[in-house]
């Protein structure tokens, strides 16, 4: 499976495996994350495609995606022209609040012309394909343990032969509220999907 690199700055964290444990039955659904997040940003690590209307609706605002860039791969190596990378900000008013970097490989022409000539987003190509993704939540990890750190996560969207998306989203400091999980002293700690 294809990974991420570790943010920058984070070559001192410790890493930490974790099964990030989802329990799906008739009657339950649950994902466990770790302890040294507070329930919002639980709520957060874990949103499946609703994320942009989660916080939305926490600051009682629209949203607005600023594409930042949009490239194909191509130019930087011998990827063919259908493997983009891209970096988007999303702020809510404005409040620049997630940073988001991904690599996208597509197998769809249809998608490739929305990606390419139309600049759709994510949510919107999800929309125009009438499929929902699988999502899988790859790694989360936290700048430092003290209150209000700024926190991060990694996961995939997939929709079989028509894209794969990797996804880094990045949570600004103070974002929510100032949870203390009394995690000890480390610089920072990344937990990643042991499976």
């Amino acid at each position: 499976m294809f990974k991420l690199p570790n943010p920058p700055g984070t070559s001192d964290y410790e890493m930490l495996p974790f099964q990030f444990t989802e329990e799906l039955s008739s009657k339950n659904v649950f994902v466990q994350l770790p302890e040294a997040f507070s329930p919002v940003q639980r709520m957060l690590l874990q949103a499946s495609g609703n994320l942009q209307r989660l916080v939305s609706a926490y600051f009682n605002v629209p949203s607005r995606v600023e594409i930042i860039y949009n490239r194909p791969m191509y130019e930087q190596s011998n990827l063919p022209n259908r493997h983009f990378e891209r970096k988007v900000q999303i702020y809510f008013a404005e409040k620049m609040v997630i940073e988001a970097d991904s690599i996208l490989y597509v197998k769809d022409p249809n998608v490739l012309d929305l990606i390419e000539k139309h600049k759709y987003g994510l949510g919107q190509i999800f929309a125009h394909t009438k499929r929902t993704p699988d999502f899988m939540l790859l790694a989360v990890g936290r700048h430092d343990n003290k209150a209000g750190s700024s926190f991060w996560r990694d996961y995939s969207l997939t929709i079989p032969d028509v894209l794969d998306c990797f996804i880094r989203e990045k949570f600004v400091e103070g974002l929510f509220d100032t949870y203390d999980p009394s995690f000890g002293e480390r610089k920072g700690s990344i937990w990643f999907n042991n499976q």
